[in-house]
């Protein structure tokens, strides 16, 4: 009786083996792998996120993930329609590969992806300077631009880190080298950039898990500078009447130079003077006074030891009581080589300096002298005729009126 209890043992055992052997193991068809992937940074969090379309087969269990060169295990996500996965463990600043396929739950599996990476962004800004230079990996992964056409690659400029509107286009790279250079504008010291990647006839090519492009890591980039001033202000400001100047105090540090600017009635603001303060108050008087304007103010401006990323002090301003009503007298003869009469050089009071323009011609029309200088006038030479001349005269008082003085002028040698 053992005895044929272990004969039918063997001879099970042998049918199980030969069946093995002569019929599959699963009954089902191998699945299909996915067709679309991409590797992206996601915005929020800055973790490199990895997206795929679902698999078509309806008997998909999951999606195996697997990194590096060789392919070794990396994750398992579970479920057809699971088709992202973070890898919180892997930084954006590095690069990555990866590749993954499709199994059902009797584990089988279909071919593996071809590898496909982030994108990797690299930004600075060399001390002392304004130029970015940015350069950043390739693109590679599914969907591909179709035909000939290559990813493009836009930079943007952020001005915080989180913030998803686009601000400015500043590089575009259809190919190698993938790299850009643009400079910050001077009231930017701080900025946070991104690429993001461009794929041609995308629209025509992925589903809708798709519907948006791969984006690199963010990277910040500023200006680093040396040092920067300490203080800039303007302290004190007053009009002496006796003397008809205005006397400034500035609150300064002895490192840097400082420029003042002077606006006089609201007219655009101009360069005074540049100085390097020896002592951290510096004093200086504005003798260039006219007593005919109300509204002088003042400003001051520094920038640091880099000469980059500009200061500017406070706005201080003075008003001269009471200012000489506007008044003008026009000579109407020039004696020509004599030192008293022999310019013409109208006198105008309460002009304001932001318009002057004098002309003089001919008896024929013909222009011989003209300026926009009122403190300049025609010195006729003295090979200059002798006869009648006319001049048109056009000019702004402090009271903001406009007015145009016409008439003639008799040259006599």
């Amino acid at each position: 009786m053992k005895h044929g209890l272990a004969l039918f043992f063997c001879v099970s055992l042998c049918f199980i083996f030969l069946s093995s052997r002569t019929a599959p193991l699963h009954a089902q068809e191998p699945v299909a792998p996915v067709t679309e992937w991409m590797a992206t940074v996601d915005s929020a969090t800055q973790q490199i996120m990895l997206r795929w379309n679902p698999s078509a087969t309806s008997a998909t269990m999951g999606y195996h993930i697997c990194t590096g060169t060789p392919c070794l295990d990396y994750d398992t996500v579970f479920g057809r329609l699971n088709t992202s996965y973070i890898c919180v463990d892997h930084s954006p600043l590095e690069r990555h590969t990866y590749r993954l396929h499709v199994f059902d739950s009797s584990f089988n599996v279909s071919s593996l992806t071809p590898s496909f990476g982030n994108v990797v962004l690299e930004a600075e800004v060399p001390e002392c300077e304004t130029t970015v230079r940015c350069h950043w990996t390739p693109y590679e992964g599914n969907p591909q631009p179709l035909g000939h056409e290559k990813p493009f690659y836009q930079v943007e400029i952020l001005r915080e880190p989180l913030d998803t509107a686009f601000h400015d286009f500043t590089g575009r790279s259809d190919g190698e080298p993938l790299e850009c250079t643009f400079d910050l504008p001077e009231s930017v010291t701080r900025v946070w950039l991104r690429v993001v990647v461009g794929i041609p006839d995308l629209s025509t090519t992925i589903d809708d898990y798709f519907h948006f492009q791969p984006e690199s890591n963010i990277v910040m980039v500023e200006r680093r500078t040396i040092d920067t001033a300490s203080v800039v202000e303007i302290s004190g400001i007053e009009y002496d009447s006796i003397h008809t100047v205005i006397n400034l105090t500035c609150e300064v540090d002895t490192a840097f130079e400082y420029t003042l600017y002077r606006s006089i009635d609201g007219t655009p603001w101009r360069e005074m003077i540049t100085f390097q303060p020896k002592q951290s108050q510096f004093h200086y008087t504005d003798r260039d006074i006219n007593p005919f304007d109300s509204l002088h103010c003042y400003m001051l401006k520094v920038f640091d030891a880099c000469g980059l990323n500009p200061r500017y002090s406070n706005t201080a301003w003075v008003v001269i009581p009471n200012p000489i009503s506007p008044a003008i007298a026009i000579p109407n003869t020039v004696i020509v080589g004599d030192p008293a009469n022999g310019t013409f050089l109208p006198v105008v009071c309460g002009l304001k300096g932001d318009l002057y323009e004098l002309f003089i011609y001919t008896r024929d029309g013909l222009l011989v002298y003209s300026t926009e200088d009122p403190s300049a006038g025609w010195t006729p030479a003295a090979n200059t005729p002798q006869g009648a001349y006319a001049y048109y005269l056009r000019c702004r008082f402090n009271d903001n009126r406009i007015k145009i003085y016409t008439g003639s002028l008799l040259v006599i040698k």
